[in-house]
């Protein structure tokens, strides 16, 4: 764990930039900074298939690839997925995020279902600190312990639809949180997630500040017009999402 903390802190984000449309990529050795716009990368999905002693076994490999001009080649960012299905939907996410602004800090739809308001700490995309009190909640949520009745009697819960309350989820979660050490793994993680966040150069920093609406990028037309007849091929032909880019040329 160690290990994997200390390799995180060299290891840069790619960032996105929606108001640029620009990606920025900082090589961990050498802080090169490259900065290319959005609509010259490119991205694919590869499997391989092998075969073990175990079996026959497939891996698959979501890609992007950013044309770096001054140094005259490619840099590749290869991520490992456990189906095309996975390599596919991050890089739907990506796209509905650059091109759409869409499932950007969207809360857990199970949220809802429970009762639990979405606050700043729930919406943090990471676990630390503020993670020992969201599952306390939660234990709390699915014992129906805040849900409210306190002055009916246990046939008039029911009979107004109120779920029966249980201290057994919360106790559950105290008795596990005793055995693992109380906040110990939470501190862990939140040492980890700030430990492994490296100081941006100051030119991604700059680069990573808000513009006025004016000052944003604008798609290009034919991206406009290929992202239209993707979604019209998906939603009115039911073309599944690699159909839809052959039939708009965005897929090789």
């Amino acid at each position: 764990m160690l290990s994997g903390v200390f390799k995180a802190a060299k290891t840069y984000p790619v960032r996105f930039n929606r108001q640029r449309r620009e990606v920025c990529y900082v090589d961990s050795k050498t802080r090169h900074v490259l900065i290319v716009p959005w609509e010259s990368v490119v991205a694919w999905v590869s499997s391989t298939q092998g075969v073990t002693s175990y079996g026959a076994t497939r891996q698959y490999t979501f890609g992007m690839g950013l044309e770096d001009e001054e140094q005259d080649k490619v840099q590749f960012l290869l991520l490992s997925q456990p189906s095309d299905a996975h390599a596919l939907g991050m890089w739907t996410s990506i796209r509905n995020y650059m091109e759409d602004g869409q499932l950007v800090d969207a809360p857990n739809p199970m949220l809802k279902a429970l009762g639990l308001t979405p606050s700043g700490d729930r919406l943090k995309p990471y676990e630390g600190l503020h993670t020992f009190e969201i599952e306390r909640e939660d234990a709390r949520a699915m014992g129906s312990l805040d849900e409210g009745g306190d002055e009916l009697t246990p046939e008039q819960r029911e009979h107004y639809g109120y779920s029966k309350k249980s201290h057994w989820p919360l106790r559950r979660w105290y008795m596990w949180r005793v055995l693992s050490f109380w906040k110990m793994p939470y501190m862990l993680a939140e040492w980890a997630h700030r430990k492994g966040r490296p100081t941006l150069p100051e030119q991604v920093q700059t680069w990573s500040e808000a513009l006025p609406p004016e000052q944003w990028a604008k798609p290009t037309a034919a991206l406009v017009k290929a992202n239209q007849m993707v979604k019209t091929a998906m939603d009115k032909k039911g073309a599944t999402f690699v159909e839809a880019c052959k039939a708009a040329g965005l897929h090789g």
